[in-house]
């Protein structure tokens, strides 16, 4: 499948998949510029130029919409993050990456997180709750990825 994709900043570029699964919220498939798995959200692919009869039809899950509506309840739409399990100065730094990006910095797992960043000595308690909660854990090369490119982590 060929696609033009709209990232966080703006920038929209030609990408080629392969061996894609599309559950209708996210396109997962194997990425021809470097072979790797990559996950896009739906909504930010602008045009199909090839092999996107199959697609279905964009839809949000159900977990998303509930956060939707109850950050909707809230001052702010934006993404909410939580950082666990890094040194103090390096999750500082990360945290205020994630607030310049229009991201909301949380302190405890809740239903409306989007996503929990884990360093290396992120407690296992915390991250089963979160994905008991059906929170998405990303490490910090994750988090990275995201802010520079949009894509969603797998």
């Amino acid at each position: 499948m060929k696609f033009d994709y709209g990232d966080a900043q703006g920038n929209v570029s030609t990408r080629e998949v392969s061996q894609w699964k599309d559950d209708g919220w996210l396109l997962t498939g194997i990425c021809s510029s470097d072979n790797r798995r990559k996950t896009f959200r739906r909504d930010r692919i602008q045009v199909t130029h090839e092999g996107g009869d199959g697609l279905k039809p964009i839809s949000m899950p159900q977990h998303l919409v509930d956060r939707s509506i109850t950050a909707s309840k809230k001052r702010s739409d934006s993404l909410e993050i939580l950082f666990t399990g890094f040194a103090k100065a390096r999750r500082a730094e990360l945290e205020a990456a994630a607030a310049e990006s229009g991201m909301r910095v949380c302190q405890t797992v809740t239903m409306g997180l989007s996503f929990v960043c884990g360093g290396p000595t992120a407690g296992p308690t915390k991250l089963r709750n979160a994905q008991a909660k059906g929170v998405p854990v990303l490490d910090e090369a994750d988090f990275l990825k995201l802010l520079e490119t949009g894509e969603m982590p797998e």
